[in-house]
């Protein structure tokens, strides 16, 4: 099940961050994002308990995709790509952007599944390799 997230969620969001970040709660800040009017976290649950999660910045008909994360022993199930699928079919925008890791072979040919293009690398962005700038268009 899909759903958005509320304040509750936070310690359970901060919890799978940190397979992206050790200091995910404190470069995120959840506790503020679930309470944005611009920001949503929508959380992907079975049995009661959250595998991962997607959260999107929209400023006006622009969407910023700020993360997709899942617990790394549900990874390559599919939940990824049913929490990319309900956002492209479920919010309202133009154009979603996103940046990734050139290294992310994973997350790039998710992207690309869905339609996402490369439009710009920023060379060394992350000191060994380039940050890949993806875009999709409604």
């Amino acid at each position: 099940m899909i759903r958005r997230a509320t304040y509750r969620d936070v310690d359970s969001i901060n919890e799978i961050g940190k397979e992206l970040h050790d200091n995910f709660a404190y470069l995120f800040k959840m506790e503020n994002v679930v309470n944005t009017s611009y920001s949503r976290v929508y959380l992907y649950e079975e049995n009661n308990k959250v595998l991962g999660f997607i959260h999107v910045d929209s400023h006006f008909e622009i969407m910023d995709l700020i993360n997709i994360v899942v617990l790394k022993e549900y990874q390559n199930k599919g939940i990824g790509s049913k929490l990319l699928e309900f956002v492209v079919n479920n919010e309202s925008y133009d154009k979603i952007m996103l940046e990734v890791r050139e290294t992310n072979l994973n997350a790039i040919h998710l992207y690309e599944k869905y339609n996402f293009k490369e439009i710009y690398r920023r060379k060394k962005y992350y000191g060994d390799c380039d940050a890949v700038i993806m875009e999709r268009m409604k």
